[in-house]
């Protein structure tokens, strides 16, 4: 005998970008160091909707209007890489963790489809972004 398949329908599966539309946005993104995050800006620039979270560099392009941020320790410099896929500026803050000790840091506007570095010579083991802003800026300004 043989088996008899009905297929009734199948699971819907979102894309990113639409699992991404419904997800709740986060005020803050907390990144460790040996991460990458993916993550688009909520509509309202209220938070980050997070994509993905990976160890180590993640590979391949940016992805259009999402923001790829990569932390790590380079020569004894730790680096927050950010890739910026918007087509306009995007502004934050961040607030950088060394086991019990916290701080806030400057961070530098990122231009609109670059790729911008900051670097800290001190040992921090994670930073926290929060205030994700685009921008029709062009200036470039650290605060």
């Amino acid at each position: 005998m043989r088996p008899i398949f009905i297929l009734l329908g199948l699971p819907a599966f979102a894309s990113p970008a639409a699992a991404a539309q419904e997800a709740a946005p986060t005020p803050t993104l907390s990144i460790a160091a040996g991460e990458t995050v993916t993550v688009r800006i909520a509509d309202n620039e209220r938070g980050f909707i997070l994509l993905s979270r990976t160890r180590g560099e993640a590979g391949g392009a940016r992805a259009e209007n999402t923001v790829r941020f990569s932390f790590s320790n380079m020569g004894g410099q730790m680096m927050l890489r950010t890739e910026n896929g918007y087509a306009r500026a995007f502004n934050y803050r961040a607030r950088m963790f060394s086991g019990r000790r916290s701080a806030n840091t400057s961070i530098c506007t990122v231009l609109p489809n670059i790729i911008g570095f900051e670097s800290w010579g001190d040992r921090i083991d994670r930073l926290e972004l929060r205030e994700p802003r685009l921008s029709d800026s062009a200036e470039m300004r650290c605060q």
